[in-house]
């Protein structure tokens, strides 16, 4: 059997009906010449086990099943039984436009120094608006993940990278992936449209990451720990990084309680809290 030109990997927990979502996006492709790799990583919920069941008997599509070992386990474990010599991670509450491959695939083909592509991202669910990711570049990488797990490269990176690390299971394992190709010179390539959805909910993994001050403490502890010698030769740079990034978050919640609506509601906030004290 011919192996597929890309392997479309996605690890799955508890993920419930958007998992659908993700699924048929990934059958809508105007580029055809995928393999989708689904790994169950322990899930335990009706939903989620009876979308994987229908999904198993679909053409192109595998479904593997594991202990639950966190999403980095189970993306190894996808990758490492694909067969497509270009990977895709595909998170299982996020989604893809239909020409995501069609528009990725043919830089990898044609630019042989190119390692990874990425696109900008469109935020739904919990958050709204674009994330015109880039640059996957030390230092930007080391202030912030700067591009969306959902990026294609080649496998071999993967390979030589010796896969994401599971130690990082509350979150981050795809910062910490993008940091060490980086730091070993893989030049990554943007495409400048929206051409994946990055879903936030109440429940999603990195949400319950931000919500509770202790996990995202440990996850960026992790990370300055392991990457500490790209830390220190890079400070001054990160730390720039971040103070830009501070004052750019500082304007733009200035524009925010700057409108007349957000002001007016401000105030009849305050009228109710003051009526009701």
């Amino acid at each position: 059997m011919t192996a597929p030109v890309v392997s479309v990997v996605t690890p799955v927990f508890n993920a419930g009906t958007v998992l659908e979502q993700a699924i048929a996006s990934v059958a809508a492709q105007s580029f055809a010449d995928w393999e989708h790799v689904l790994v169950d990583d322990g899930s335990t919920d009706a939903p989620t086990r009876r979308i994987l069941e229908r999904a198993a008997s679909r053409p192109s599509v595998t479904v593997l099943r594991t202990e639950n070992r966190g999403p980095a386990a189970a993306r190894n474990l996808a990758i490492a039984r694909a067969r497509g010599g270009y990977v895709l991670p595909l998170d299982a509450d996020d989604y893809l436009d239909a020409a995501f491959l069609a528009r990725t695939v043919p830089v990898l083909q044609a630019e042989q120094a190119t390692g990874v592509v990425h696109t900008w991202v469109g935020l739904v669910g919990g958050h709204v608006g674009v994330w015109k990711t880039g640059p996957a570049v030390i230092p930007a990488l080391l202030a912030r993940c700067t591009i969306h797990v959902t990026s294609l490269f080649r496998r071999e990176l993967w390979e030589a990278a010796e896969g994401y690390d599971t130690s990082f299971v509350e979150a981050g394992e795809d910062w910490d992936f993008w940091i060490r190709l980086a730091a070993r010179g893989v030049v990554a390539r943007e495409v400048p449209e929206v051409l994946a959805y990055y879903r936030r909910t109440p429940g999603s993994r990195e949400n319950v990451a931000r919500d509770i001050p202790a996990t995202s403490d440990v996850v960026v502890r992790r990370i300055l720990a392991k990457h500490r010698a790209l830390y220190a030769a890079h400070a001054p740079d990160v730390i720039a990084a971040l103070y830009v990034e501070v004052t750019q978050l500082g304007k733009s919640l200035q524009r925010v309680y700057a409108n007349p609506l957000v002001r007016l509601a401000l105030r009849a906030r305050a009228l109710v809290r003051k009526d009701g004290a």
